[in-house]
């Protein structure tokens, strides 16, 4: 299946994470909640960034977001 492009241009973060915590993704993805390790890290962040905690700490700076706006 050919990958969808982007609408937002994407940049690569490169990650560590402890085996344990790779064992429980990958055993998510092959379960088919997520296709990727890359989709799931993404769909954490973006819940994580509901948190209304978070979204405070970010309202004064959400100009400097304009692409995440509505996702």
């Amino acid at each position: 299946m050919p990958r969808k492009k982007s609408k937002v241009p994407l940049e690569r973060v490169s990650l560590r994470f402890p085996s344990e915590l790779l064992v429980r993704m990958d055993r998510l993805i092959e379960r088919g909640l997520f296709k990727s390790r890359s989709h799931l890290v993404k769909e954490a962040l973006k819940e994580l960034l509901k948190d209304p905690k978070y979204q405070e700490a970010l309202r004064e700076e959400e100009d400097d977001f304009p692409t995440l706006r509505g996702r």
